[in-house]
């Protein structure tokens, strides 16, 4: 488990491309007429993400996350957590 804060110093720019690099985003062109969506980091990895700042990822793509966050200076708690079976099905989709 990976838990992270981004600290209250970084810029609402920065901020903004650190939420589009890690989670993605639909971008809109001719006027909202075309939705195109943007992969992020967490794309490429099986991962759970209850909530924002909080996820689950298999401890081979722990790193991987980490050193993500480190490159913005997040504040990053990582904890490992005994997961149910429905959790693991769940982390092996797109594995």
């Amino acid at each position: 488990m990976i838990a992270f804060k981004m600290h209250g110093k970084i810029s609402q720019t920065r901020l903004n491309k650190f939420c589009r690099e890690f989670y993605g985003y639909t971008d809109r062109s001719n006027k909202g007429k075309y939705l195109y969506r943007r992969k992020g980091f967490l794309d490429e990895i099986p991962h759970l993400n209850p909530i924002r700042s909080l996820l689950i990822v298999w401890k081979n793509n722990a790193e991987k996350v980490i050193s993500f966050l480190e490159e913005y200076d997040a504040e990053i708690y990582t904890r490992d957590i005994i997961l149910t079976d429905e959790d693991k099905e769940n982390l092996r989709v797109g594995d």
